[in-house]
Formats: structure tokens, C-alpha cells, sequence
């Protein structure tokens, strides 16, 4: 399936908004491929703008700016883009360009230019972000960290190169021993940057990966999450 992107072109020294179909390189997108582009766009514009008027119905959109409290925002809107994830809606081959083409649909969610990593590399953007939070149990977002917090968790290099650092998170949100503890989230990414910088965590067996990331843990805890 093709996906509509709008891009800023400028042509003959005039500033326009063109509408690009993209694709897996090497492939040709065809009429039939064009119109079921069409489809989607529309169907991606009414379900972007949905969850806004959702968002703004609970009066979770006014969490918007609020550094203490927009992860709230951003949660729910998270777990209402999962059918980005979904095989049956979007093929996992396109997911990159749905998560750049929700900017061109967004109203209030998002202001001004479209952000420059959505556009390098929109899997790293505001909006799969989003979903990757929805995917722990709130509780254990609210205690864990703030938004600025769990956004530099998924900036890191270790969890975007190796998807098991985030699939542990999500085992230590299920045990009681992390229970009660505020704000820890920050100095646990800080510390898994230091155990493996400028090593390639993917040569490890998953449960060497999870020994280690335990360790640090468990260090960290007994040292007081220091350097917080």
C-alpha cells in the first residue's frame, strides 16, 4: 500500500504542498495503489481528527505544554493510534510513513512545521512515541518518570537498537518489587547508556541482556538512583 505524505515543493520560485505517495523503494506505485491511498488518507484524517476532538472532550488536550502532567495526553492519544500497529490496516512495511503522514492531519496535537526527525526517521517521532507508552500500564508510567523522562528512554541508542531493553521495562512494570518507587526513570536510562556504550547489546542472549540490565538495576536502587 502506498501512503500519502504532504511535502513543502517549490516550483518555479513558488512555495506549494504536494501530495506524495510513498513506498518501499523500488516499487511502483500503480492507479489501484493510488486510490487505496486515497481511501486511507481519508480514513487516517478522520481518525487523527477524532482522537483530538476525544482529547479535548476529556479535557486531557489542556494537559498540553504541562510538563508534570502531559504524559497523561500522550498516553491516551498512544493507545488510540494503535491501529498504526495493526497488520490488517496498515502493513508493518508502511507503519514509517503513517507515523510521518499523522502530522498532516493534526490540528491541535501538534503545531507549526513537521518536526525534522519525523521526517528523517519517523519511527522515532512524537507520535510512535505515544504508542510505545501506551504500551506499559499506567500506573507504572505515572510513577516511573515524567514525558521528558520516557521520551529520552526512547531516544537512547541502547532501546532503539535493541527492542528487548524496552520489552525488560515492561517485565519490571509487572513485578511488585519496583512498586512505590517515583522517579527513577531517568537515572535507570542514564545507567543502561553507561553499562553499554559503544556496544552492541545484540550479541547477547536475551537472558544474558536481562541479567545485566537487572544488575543495573539493582545498583541503582541500592545506590539511591543517584545522579537523578
Amino acid at each position: 500500500m502506498a501512503v500519502i505524505i504532504r511535502e513543502e515543493k517549490v516550483i518555479e520560485g513558488k512555495r506549494y504542498t504536494v501530495k506524495v505517495y510513498r513506498t518501499e523503494s523500488g516499487r511502483f506505485v500503480t492507479e489501484k495503489d493510488k486510490k487505496k491511498a486515497e481511501e486511507f488518507d481519508r480514513f487516517l484524517a478522520a481518525k487523527v481528527r477524532g482522537i483530538e476532538d476525544e482529547m479535548k472532550g476529556t479535557g486531557l488536550l489542556a494537559l498540553k505544554g504541562q510538563k508534570r502532567k502531559v504524559h497523561e495526553l500522550w498516553y491516551e492519544v498512544g493507545k488510540r493510534l494503535k491501529f498504526v500497529m495493526d497488520t490488517s490496516t496498515v502493513a508493518a512495511e508502511d507503519r514509517k510513513f503513517v507515523w510521518r503522514a499523522i502530522y498532516d492531519h493534526v490540528r491541535e496535537l501538534h503545531s507549526g512545521p513537521v518536526p525534522e526527525r519525523a521526517i528523517r526517521d519517523a519511527e522515532t517521532s512524537h507520535f510512535a512515541y505515544c504508542y510505545r507508552l501506551s504500551r506499559f500500564p499506567r500506573d507504572f508510567v505515572d510513577m516511573v518518570g515524567d514525558w521528558t523522562s520516557w521520551s529520552e528512554f526512547f531516544d537512547r541508542r541502547e532501546p532503539k537498537n535493541d527492542p528487548r531493553i524496552i520489552e525488560w521495562l515492561g517485565k519490571k512494570a509487572s513485578e511488585s518489587n519496583v512498586s512505590g518507587r517515583q522517579d527513577w526513570l531517568r537515572p535507570l536510562t542514564k545507567a543502561i547508556h553507561r553499562e553499554f556504550e559503544g556496544r552492541d547489546t545484540t550479541v547477547f542472549t536475551t537472558e544474558e541482556l536481562y541479567q545485566r540490565l537487572d544488575k543495573v538495576f539493582s545498583d541503582l536502587k541500592e545506590n539511591g538512583q543517584e545522579q537523578k
